[in-house]
């Protein structure tokens, strides 16, 4: 019991990971070119799909959780860094109200993504349907993003995104196989889910 508590280097490159997406993030919100990450889920999928696979599921959930909880939090103090450096002398100060909620949101949002991104890379059907749920959360988020003018940078990225979770999920061709079938019905989940943060955002800040 005391080995599964100890923590472990997987479990720091989940709260690295986790401060190094949201400090990405938060250059890219003043950054024309890169914006469209800012706003996006897709970096922080790619995060869990990098930190989270493999792991048992609760320390799958400790580990999304924490991920999740330090990109959060990375991006909105980074925002604040990043805005003193391109507008010296004006004043800005993060929100700590939006910020709280986030952080509530991203635990739990990081118990279902301990559930969902644990089980990558195994060929049974569980790490099938989530290996394929990882690459439908993707899908969504272009979906949930389809009215905006996003360019480039957010297809490339979105590509990398998917085949760091193909690479890690998918074992075998006849796995892949499942896996495109088991895509399209998981594509109109991950749309829900994805979309979920923003309406529970509005409801609670109304």
């Amino acid at each position: 019991m005391l080995e599964t508590r100890r923590v472990t280097a997987s479990d720091g490159a989940a709260l690295l990971g986790g401060l190094v997406s949201g400090a990405i993030g938060a250059y890219a919100y003043y950054s024309p070119a890169l914006r469209p990450l800012a706003h996006a889920f897709t970096l922080w999928i790619a995060l869990l799909a990098a930190v989270v696979p493999g792991a048992r599921d609760g320390r799958a959930i400790a580990r999304a959780i924490v991920a999740l909880a330090a990109a959060v939090v990375a991006f909105y103090y980074g925002k604040d860094v990043v805005y003193g450096v391109k507008y010296p002398g004006m004043p800005y100060e993060v929100d700590l109200e939006q910020l709280g909620l986030w952080c509530v949101l991203a635990a739990v949002a990081g118990v279902a993504a301990g559930l969902v991104f644990a089980p990558v890379g195994r060929e049974d059907v569980r790490g099938t349907v989530s290996t394929a749920l990882a690459a439908g959360l993707l899908i969504g988020e272009v979906v949930r993003r389809s009215d905006r003018a996003d360019g480039v940078v957010f297809a490339v990225a979105t590509l990398l995104a998917l085949a760091l979770v193909l690479g890690r999920g998918i074992r075998s061709r006849k796995q892949a196989v499942r896996v495109l079938g088991w895509t399209v019905p998981m594509a109109s989940a991950g749309f829900l889910l994805v979309s979920a943060p923003d309406v529970l955002e509005q409801i609670v800040l109304i």
